[in-house]
């Protein structure tokens, strides 16, 4: 269902901020702000307890590519989350970062970050009024936001390829032993999917046709185009989980491959998906 967006009054400042911390909430906000171009996800983060013990796992999987930030002391993941060692594992188009966890925090999705097309931080800036922006006085080179659920949401210019993943927060490449080229399991193409749980799907797909826009809907709703990739808004029972999208996929092979890994691996009955979780529990699958 598309929404209509008319006014038939001049609003004030004031009727402006009231409004759009009022429509927030409800997830009706998209009067207060442009869809954003969307060019790609630039990266997902997880947090986890053990962050080596999981760079070690997503690196046999995947890392071809791989960094670290070593200054624990300094890096966070997200301007309100724990400082800690940052890893990150370049998955083919996109990167996939790994943080540490707060005490008796569940290992999990930490945030999401869009690439935007044309990207200019302060105009953004002053488009996200309405769309929970988090820590106005970030730079506006990296912007926050909160989706009704408390997901959250990163945009910014998207990665130089030609530059070591999470070099902005100085992540310095981690060479294998030996010097040798890494050979992974499987050679990674993006992160193609990122599914949240979320208890609302209406109110929470309203919020992201306000950011991403009503032709980013695919004709399922809750599944919304991010370039070349998909995010999923599913229901709380499916919980959270991502996909990777792996060079000649095939189902049978990938899931030898990880059983060799020792990973437990199940293929869709379709054949389009194979998946398994990681040694914190987080749901991942591969696909084509």
């Amino acid at each position: 269902m598309k929404l209509d967006h008319h006014f038939h009054h001049p609003l004030t400042r004031r009727d402006f901020l009231a409004g759009a911390a009022c429509l927030c909430a409800a997830g009706a906000i998209r009067a207060w702000a442009a869809p954003l171009s969307a060019a790609a996800i630039d990266h997902l983060n997880i947090h986890v307890p053990d962050v080596d013990r999981s760079a070690e796992f997503y690196t046999k999987l995947f890392g071809e590519v791989v960094s670290r930030s070593p200054n624990a002391k300094a890096q966070t993941a997200n301007p309100d989350s724990p400082s800690g060692v940052l890893w990150f594992v370049r998955t083919g188009e996109n990167n996939l970062a790994i943080s540490p966890t707060r005490p008796q925090q569940e290992a999990g999705i930490d945030h999401f970050c869009f690439a935007i097309r044309g990207f200019r931080g302060l105009d953004v800036q002053s488009e996200m009024a309405g769309l929970n922006r988090q820590w106005p006085d970030s730079p506006p080179s990296q912007i926050w936001l909160k989706d009704p659920d408390g997901n959250m949401i990163q945009l910014n210019a998207g990665a130089d390829s030609a530059r070591v993943p999470g070099a902005g927060v100085g992540a310095v490449l981690v060479e294998p032993p030996g010097g040798l080229p890494r050979q992974p399991a499987f050679r990674a193409i993006r992160i193609a999917r990122v599914a949240i749980a979320v208890p609302a799907p209406n109110s929470s797909s309203a919020y992201y046709r306000s950011l991403l826009g009503d032709d980013a809907e695919k004709a399922q709703q809750g599944v919304f185009r991010v370039g070349p990739s998909e995010l999923v808004l599913g229901p709380v029972s499916g919980g959270e989980s991502f996909r990777v999208s792996v060079a000649g996929f095939n189902p049978t092979a990938a899931v030898n491959t990880l059983q060799s890994l020792g990973v437990t691996a199940e293929a869709a009955p379709d054949g389009k998906a194979v998946s398994f979780r990681d040694p914190d529990g987080i749901h991942v699958q591969i696909s084509a």
